[in-house]
């Protein structure tokens, strides 16, 4: 069944789904799963030093991952965020046209994205260094510059597996998957 984004048909059925990988997928989880993005939604939630560099910050922001076939990724991906005044209220994995409409949207190559999951690079000096775009406003970004470094922090905290890591016989895997989930969520 396919589902369209924006109902509670499909918020209910996406957090079923990702209520099941995190109950049946192993650690470390795979960058931008669905379980990935789960773990990354509730570290935001509860980290209170996040909550206070973020009070005066409101909006969408997307991670807008660009494919790379060659390691698994064949379609863009974006992980949206719903922040506002220091409230993280949901980060999911959305369509592209809802991804597009989002206040601020950071776009990048897969390589990048792992290298700032990583630990290996941070997200606003890589803006700066034209390594990742931003549509957006990008004074309001530097404003709050430390909430978007704890973003990146949260992120290099978490146990991660990473597509470049993956097997051949892994990568068709998650192909399979990804697939099945753009069918059915259309992202």
């Amino acid at each position: 069944m396919s589902y369209a984004y924006g109902t509670e048909e499909w918020e209910k059925a996406y957090l079923e789904m990702v209520a099941i990988r995190l109950a049946t997928v192993s650690k470390p989880y795979i960058q931008g799963s669905p379980e990935w993005v789960a773990t990354y939604e509730k570290l935001i939630q509860e980290s209170q030093e996040y909550n206070e560099a973020a009070k005066g910050w409101e909006g969408t922001v997307v991670i807008h991952i660009m494919p790379n076939p060659e390691l698994g990724l064949d379609a863009d991906v974006y992980q949206l965020l719903d922040l506002w005044h220091g409230e993280c209220r949901s980060v999911r994995l959305v369509p592209q046209e809802a991804g597009e409409k989002a206040d601020y949207i950071l776009s990048g190559e897969l390589a990048r994205w792992e290298a700032v999951v990583a630990g290996d690079l941070e997200t606003t000096k890589a803006m700066m260094q034209g390594k990742i775009k931003l549509k957006g406003d990008l004074a309001t970004i530097v404003r709050y510059v430390k909430a978007s470094t704890l973003l990146t922090e949260i992120a290099a905290r978490m146990e991660t597996k990473f597509l470049s890591q993956l097997s051949e016989e892994e990568r068709e895997q998650y192909r399979k998957e990804a697939a099945k989930l753009r069918a059915e969520f259309g992202f």
